[in-house]
């Protein structure tokens, strides 16, 4: 990859190297979260925790590659395209995460609800990290479509945290109701 610094022209575009620098950092990011998720998979044992978390793993691969073509439209035509979202589905996964909660479905242990509501107490810590990033990301860049780009990542994430809080929410209100009391 061929990255110039400061504000030069590569075919009508310019890149900056601190832009070049958040979507590496975001890659990395992006890629260390989708392990995080995936190794987490394993550990997780309430099915619906187990969902989310497969889900989170699929969201961050998408992230992933949308950040890896950034770089490549930005190398090659030196901009950013926002146009080229490819965040998936959530609304589907939100669907698919309400339904047991609604019918009833499920049933979990207190020692496996403890421990997965602590995996996504962590995971929704994560990803209010990528949401403050990019928002101060985009704050810090000139350059329209990269703010777009990064608002838009920024979005993506709050919506994960609002999905993950959804869950733990559900998750807290059963394990108070399994124990019969409050005991925070």
């Amino acid at each position: 990859m061929v990255y110039l610094k400061g504000n030069q022209d590569i075919k009508g575009g310019i890149v900056l190297e601190m832009e070049k620098k958040i979507l590496e950092f975001a890659l990395k990011m992006e890629g260390e979260a989708r392990d995080f998720y995936l190794n987490a998979k394993n550990k997780v044992n309430d099915p619906m925790a187990k969902s989310l978390v497969n889900y989170l793993a699929d969201w961050e691969l998408s992230h992933c590659n949308f950040i890896q073509d950034q770089l490549k439209k930005i190398e090659s035509a030196g901009k950013w395209d926002p146009a080229a979202a490819t965040e998936m589905d959530e609304e589907s996964a939100r669907e698919f995460l309400r339904k047991p909660w609604i019918e009833g479905e499920l049933q979990s242990s207190l020692a496996s609800s403890v421990s997965d509501i602590s995996l996504l107490r962590m995971a929704l810590a994560l990803e209010r990290d990528f949401n403050n990033f990019y928002k101060k990301a985009a704050e810090k860049i000139d350059n329209t479509d990269g703010k777009k780009v990064l608002n838009m990542l920024a979005n993506w994430e709050a919506e994960h945290m609002s999905i993950i809080d959804s869950q733990l929410q559900q998750m807290h209100k059963d394990f108070m109701t399994e124990m019969g009391f409050e005991p925070f």
